[in-house]
C-alpha cells in the first residue's frame, strides 16, 4: 500500500466512525434510559459482552480502547447494577472472564429489540438494492478487519 492509498484509507475510516456515531450509537443511547446510572462506556461494555459469552478485561480494553484502570472501575459499576459478573477462567486461573449476567443478558436483549426497531426506521426509505450492497459491504469489511494481524 503506498502512502495515498494510506491516507485514503485513513480518510474513510475515520468519516465512517465520525458517520456511524453521529447517525447509529447517539440514537442507541435512548434505548438505555432505564438505567440512568449507566455511562457511555458502560453501555459499550455491555454491548460488546452481548456479543460475546464472555472475555477477559484485557480483551474489552482493546476492543473500546478503554485504560485498564478505567475499565476495572467500569466493570465494579456494572457489577454492582448486576448487569455484569466475574468468573474464573477454568483454561488460566490467572484470568477473569467478565459476562453478562443473566439480568443483563435479559436488559440487553430490550435494548437491541428497541434498536432494531429503531434501525428499521432508519433504513426504511433506503433503496432495497443499496441496502442489500451496504449490508454486503459491511460483511466484507468486518470479515477482512478480523483477519488482519494487528496486536
Amino acid at each position: 500500500m503506498n502512502f495515498q492509498e494510506a491516507k485514503e484509507l485513513h480518510n474513510l475510516l475515520f468519516t465512517f466512525s465520525g458517520i456511524f456515531h453521529k447517525k447509529f450509537l447517539s440514537h442507541y443511547r435512548r434505548y438505555y434510559d432505564c438505567y440512568p446510572l449507566l455511562k457511555k462506556n458502560h453501555v459499550k461494555i455491555i454491548s460488546v459482552l452481548y456479543q460475546y459469552e464472555h472475555l477477559i478485561p484485557t480483551e474489552i480494553g482493546k476492543m473500546l480502547d478503554i485504560e485498564r484502570g478505567s475499565l476495572t472501575a467500569l466493570i465494579d459499576q456494572l457489577e454492582e447494577m448486576g448487569l455484569v459478573e466475574r468468573c474464573d477462567d477454568p483454561q488460566d486461573r490467572r484470568k477473569l472472564l467478565i459476562s453478562l449476567t443473566p439480568a443483563g443478558r435479559g436488559e440487553m436483549g430490550k435494548i437491541m429489540d428497541s434498536y432494531i426497531q429503531n434501525l428499521c426506521s432508519i433504513f426504511r426509505d433506503a433503496d432495497p438494492e443499496q441496502l442489500k450492497q451496504f449490508t454486503a459491504s459491511l460483511r466484507f469489511a468486518v470479515e477482512f478487519m478480523k483477519k488482519l494481524q494487528v496486536d
